[in-house]
Parts: C-alpha cells; structure tokens; sequence
C-alpha cells in the first residue's frame, strides 16, 4: 500500500512527466532484476548474461552523459559548446530516457538553492522522507511547486522549446523502431537507462549526510571550509561516480568545471578528462582553470 501512496502523492502532486518517468524507472528496474534473479526469463531473452553486460554499458554511458550534459553543461554551465553541437546534445536526450533537460535543471537548481533544507526537492533524508525513498521513488519530491524561474532564460538555449515539446513523441519513436529491429533491444535499454538513473541517486541519497559505513564506497570525507549543506566526497565512489562523488567539493565550490580535489596541481576527473577533450577539439569552452 505505501506504493501506491507514493504514487498518488506523484501523480496528484507533481507534473505528468515525473508520473511517467517514475513507471518507466519501475519497469527498467524489474527487468533488470528478473534478468539477474529469474532464469526462465534470462533464457526467454535469449542474451543470457550478456543481457546484464548489456545493460550495464547502456548504464554508462547514460550516466556520462547526463552528468556531463545535463548536470555540467546544461544545470551549471560549466563548460560552453558550439551551437551545432548543443543541439546534437539536446536532441538526443531522449535516448537517455531521464527526462527533458529543462526538468532536470529546475529540479537540480532547487537541489542546489536548498541543499539539505526545507525546500530542497530530493534530500536524502526528511522528516517525512526515509534514504530509501530516493532509491525507489526517485521522481517524487518534497517540493510541490517548481520555481520556474529558474530556467526562463535557460529555455532560451538552443533546441529546449523543441525538446521540451516534443521530447515523448521522440521516446515513443525510439521504442518503435527498437522493436522493429527486436523487441529486446527494448528491454537493453529501458533497464540500462534506468539503472542509471538508479546509480545517480546512490550518489545523491549518500553523497549528502550519510550514515557511518564500513562499505568502502561509503567511507566520506568533508573539506575544511564550513557550509550550510551536508554534502560529501566519496572518494571510494570515483569509478561509477564520473568525478560527481566529489559532491562536497561540488557543492562549495559550484562554479567549478573539475570536481577532483587536486585540480590545482592538474588532475581531472572522469567528466573533466571528457571536457578537456573537448575543449582540445576546438567544441568546447571553459572560462576558468578548473
């Protein structure tokens, strides 16, 4: 029963698009568990457990490109890129399957403008809001109204009026034509995107006041410099994390395009390393050392 409350308080409270996001986060999660746990369906997809390294590459590079794009380029601006190749990045946002960009900016905004207190649409933990609620129901937020103005110059970048309106009739397309070429590519990528999705959240629901731990990747660490939020790094994080584990960092030092503790002496992160590259091509631009 507190599923189904969950998912009335998404429905009643929130925009459609959380609604819908939050059954398609469902549906990848379950077929990647019935492909892990229930071999009669393993077998009936035909891919064994290639199916599960499968799902794990679309995972990747889904991640890398929303917390590149969505979270440095698009929430941030942390990097600047030629207009050609910002609407390539727009327009694929459907086959990352977490969203149009102008939901996620406004959420993730909040999430900064409200770090760790009321107000803030996903805290790890509320009053009303267990650790695991985020892991679950990753598209249902405290907040009940959005502040829209926070992107309204933000839906003035290339291509967002388009994907905003049209970003669904591209998600159905994809499915059609995945199930043309075979249904079970389907399935590859509902669960690789969504297990992304599920990924970014471990980071979030553990990389802002997280409980002791002996798992390695939980052990966390705070920076000298006193702040309002509760962010952390996760130093154990770094392989799955793309360079976000650094959150305290992240959180602190917001303007920052590397989020890696040594940026100074000149190391990067994972999604530093991409946007050097490809500022070295001549497509990006950073207006800071780091």
């Amino acid at each position: 029963m507190i599923f189904l409350d969950y998912y009335k308080k998404i429905y009643n409270n929130q925009h459609v698009d959380g609604f819908r996001l939050q059954v398609i986060y469902h549906i990848g999660m379950l077929i990647l568990l019935a492909s892990i746990l229930v071999p009669p369906f393993r077998e009936w997809l035909g891919f064994g457990w290639w199916f599960v390294l499968w799902v794990f590459i679309v995972q990747r590079i889904c991640g890398h490109y929303s917390t590149l794009f969505y979270h440095r380029m698009l929430a941030h601006n942390h990097f600047t890129v030629v207009p050609w190749f910002e609407r390539l990045v727009v327009l694929l946002s459907p086959f990352a399957l977490q969203g149009y960009p102008a939901g996620y900016v406004v959420v993730h905004l909040m999430h900064h403008k409200y770090a760790d207190q009321e107000g803030d649409p996903h805290p790890p933990v509320s009053a009303t809001r267990q650790r695991w609620v985020n892991l679950v129901f990753p598209f249902l937020h405290d907040s009940k109204e959005l502040e829209l103005k926070l992107i309204l110059k933000f839906m003035r970048r290339p291509a967002q009026k388009f994907i905003t309106k049209f970003y669904w009739h591209m998600v159905a397309a994809i499915a059609v034509a995945l199930c043309v070429i075979n249904y079970k590519l389907l399935f590859i990528w509902i669960a690789g995107t969504q297990l992304g999705i599920f990924m970014g959240y471990i980071l979030n629901t553990y990389g802002h006041n997280p409980p002791q731990s002996k798992l390695f990747f939980w052990k966390h660490y705070r920076g000298e410099k006193e702040t309002a939020h509760k962010a952390v790094n996760l130093p154990g994080w770094s392989l799955q994390g793309r360079g976000e584990n650094w959150h305290y960092i992240h959180h602190t030092y917001p303007q920052r395009w590397n989020f890696h503790p040594d940026a100074p002496a000149g190391k990067l992160d994972q999604n530093a390393w991409i946007i050097d590259k490809l500022v070295n091509l001549g497509i990006a631009k950073v207006d800071t050392p780091w």
